[in-house]
């Protein structure tokens, strides 16, 4: 994958405070608004219906947010690195530290899958996960996730 495709260098942020698992959807909702010129709270109905079907938390302070929503013509992503961990129901018991959210059209179960399977991947190694966590401002996470997903190529 290009992670270009989906994630703008603008859509990522370093050493954000945020308090909650709520404000955390709220944040991806605002931000994939401006892309995808779909309403932030249509965005964040999708993200919050997904979390009540079961959480997005991964374990090891990751989560990958995700959803669909009709008036959505092209997949997006916001990719967070909060400076304090937050609780998000992960299976682990373990706060969440490292966002990745994805959004696609409400038709696109096949290029969702494809992405969560991707990100998955490339979050599930622990080098990338401390660089992502040693990262100080959100050009330097875009360029770790846009490297590290292009060796999955």
């Amino acid at each position: 994958m290009n992670i270009s495709q989906i994630l703008l260098p603008e859509a990522t942020f370093c050493s954000l405070t945020i308090s909650s698992k709520k404000k955390i959807l709220e944040k991806v909702s605002e931000e994939m608004s401006k892309s995808i010129d779909c309403p932030a709270q249509e965005i964040f109905e999708s993200l919050f219906a997904r979390e009540r079907l079961g959480t997005t938390g991964l374990g090891n302070g990751i989560a990958i947010p995700h959803g669909r929503v009709s008036s959505c013509t092209k997949a997006t992503a916001v990719f967070i690195l909060l400076d304090e961990a937050v609780d998000y129901d992960a299976p682990d018991g373990q706060p969440v530290d490292i966002i990745f959210a994805i959004m696609v059209p409400e038709n696109a179960d096949k290029q969702q899958l494809k992405f969560l399977a991707e990100i998955a991947e490339v979050l599930s190694q622990p080098n990338v996960v401390s660089q992502i966590r040693h990262a100080h401002c959100g050009d330097a996470l875009f360029q770790i996730i846009d490297q590290a997903t292009a060796k999955l190529q």
